[in-house]
């Protein structure tokens, strides 16, 4: 094999792939939990995902949208209430940037996503 053959063989071994979206299921599914708040008639799922609430965050994927989609655990002071286990989720701040309509600050003065508006759907419990 020639230099310009080797080189091409090589260039086709390292050529960039495009990462998938894996599909992790139902976020209930994956946590176990029921935190999040139901909001009227329309289903809405208001969930708390300021990145403030959250701790040992692990990015494992990517929305659509270009936010990350994570791995995380609540703090202690949370996690009574919205799940020990660990959790499946996004960052208010990143939804933010690219669909502020999906962001809104729950009672508790934190950011709380509507999950269903990123096409991310939870059985409830």
């Amino acid at each position: 094999m020639n230099d310009e053959s080797e080189q091409q063989t090589d260039i086709k071994k390292r050529a960039y792939k495009k990462p998938a979206l894996k599909i992790y299921g139902h976020v209930r599914e994956l946590t176990g939990s029921g935190g999040g708040t139901m909001n009227g008639d329309a289903g809405t799922m208001m969930l708390g995902s300021d990145r403030r609430v959250k701790r040992n965050i692990v990015r494992v994927g990517d929305h659509p949208l270009g936010i990350g989609l994570y791995l995380f655990d609540y703090d202690p002071e949370r996690s009574e209430r919205w799940g020990h286990d660990r959790q499946f989720g996004v960052m208010a701040d990143e939804v933010e940037a690219v669909m502020p309509a999906a962001v809104s600050v729950g009672a508790d003065g934190y950011k709380q996503v509507d999950y269903a508006m990123l096409g991310i759907s939870r059985a409830l419990p």
